[in-house]
């Protein structure tokens, strides 16, 4: 563990040893510095069950919570140059108050014929969240790996 400016703990790419490495993140490049931008998020506790790339972030349930990351870009420069700053946290919810998933393949509503949304819903008591893994000709997210996703978020991991 290193520490942030604060002298806080903070957590490296070890944190994800032993998670499930789903969808393209299977065939993915674990950069261990990358892991760690996404560790540096994590409670010193919280242990890491999934991680699963999705369309435009990544999406990481842990024993707590399910994350989902995006590109943090900075603007610089006159020509608005973007430049990586990290990740950022864009929703955040308590894995305890999931009551269901389900995987839903359709196409896509708009764009080109032939086109499929594959996604994930999460069922949360009067709302449903919608985790968009991919939009393309076919799907992203096997059928073994959503059982090994429903049972993370359920509290079934291994």
């Amino acid at each position: 563990m290193r520490s942030d400016r604060l002298g806080r703990a903070m957590r490296g790419a070890d944190a994800f040893e032993g998670a499930a490495f789903l969808g393209l993140s299977k065939r993915s490049k674990r950069d261990p510095y990358r892991l760690g931008l996404f560790a540096a998020h994590l409670d010193p506790e919280e242990r890491p069950l999934v991680f699963l790339a999705i369309q435009g972030g990544t999406l990481v349930v842990t024993d707590r919570r399910v994350l989902e990351f995006r590109a943090h870009l900075e603007v610089h420069g006159a020509w608005n140059v973007k430049e990586f700053q990290g990740y950022e946290i864009r929703r955040n919810l308590d894995r305890a108050a999931i009551l269901g998933t389900d995987h839903r393949v359709a196409p896509t509503a708009a764009g080109p014929a032939g086109m499929l949304e594959d996604s994930v819903l999460l069922r949360l008591g009067d709302r449903t969240e919608t985790v968009i893994v991919s939009r393309g000709p076919e799907t992203t997210l096997s059928d073994e790996d959503f059982e090994i996703l429903r049972s993370a978020l359920a509290g079934q991991a291994k």
